[in-house]
């Protein structure tokens, strides 16, 4: 039996509110999205490319910003969740498409810095936030800005199944690829409409009683084995 990592999105999953979204609605404008989605979902733009459209567009200074993300809450059961895997020496991950920036900032001022990270890279300097993308094409698909199925893969490949926590379109290709799916909106909807197993979840806490026995089980299996 292998052992199991936790995985999660951030925007909208591990944080109550999509964070990203919000920033660009607030410091672009409303409907920034709205000519670069259907360039997007008929792939003539890839999500790095929109990133890169709308963030040049973006004028805010360092100070704003932060006081602006932290305004916003992790689902209260993240911690709960991510504590079990890591009190039974399991890793947990946070991945997404979103920016450091504020994920790590979030996460500091909850006391998870502990919790690592991959994400895309965004700096603010003299009012120009400045996007940057080092874990793109990984397995040479440019759709994402950060690759979330290679990230997977490292995880397996060391043994580990994935319990995966995602709602978005940049959750897709990683879900296909986990072992144990727990999903809402977007990817709720696109997992049902392509017939694969998911676990449908509003919050963290509503998958605690599924991940409690899954680790129990496990627990008992490399005592035993």
């Amino acid at each position: 039996m292998a052992k199991w990592a936790l995985v999660s999105d951030f925007d909208g999953t591990a944080s109550i509110k999509d964070v990203g979204d919000a920033i660009v609605k607030k410091f672009v404008g409303p409907n920034c999205w709205t000519d670069l989605d259907t360039s997007i979902s008929q792939q003539k733009l890839t999500a790095k490319d929109a990133y890169e459209i709308v963030y040049a567009k973006m004028n805010v200074s360092d100070k704003d910003l932060t006081d602006f993300v932290l305004g916003f809450e992790l689902d209260p059961g993240f911690e709960t969740a991510a504590q079990l895997f890591v009190d039974r020496g399991l890793p947990v991950l946070i991945l997404s498409d979103g920016f450091d920036y504020y994920i790590d900032r979030i996460l500091k001022r909850d006391g998870l810095e502990w919790v690592p990270r991959i994400a895309n890279e965004l700096t603010v300097d003299t009012l120009t936030a400045k996007p940057s993308f080092p874990h793109h094409g990984l397995l040479n698909c440019f759709y994402c800005g950060n690759c979330k199925t290679y990230h997977l893969q490292q995880l397996k490949a060391k043994g580990y199944k994935i319990a995966y926590f995602g709602d978005g379109h940049t959750d897709c290709c990683a879900a296909k690829n986990a072992d144990l799916v727990f999903a809402k909106d977007y990817l709720a909807r696109y997992l049902t409409q392509k017939g694969i197993d998911f676990i449908p979840f509003s919050s963290y806490a509503d998958a605690l009683p599924t991940l409690k026995p899954v680790l129990r089980a496990n627990e008992a299996y490399q005592k035993y084995k």
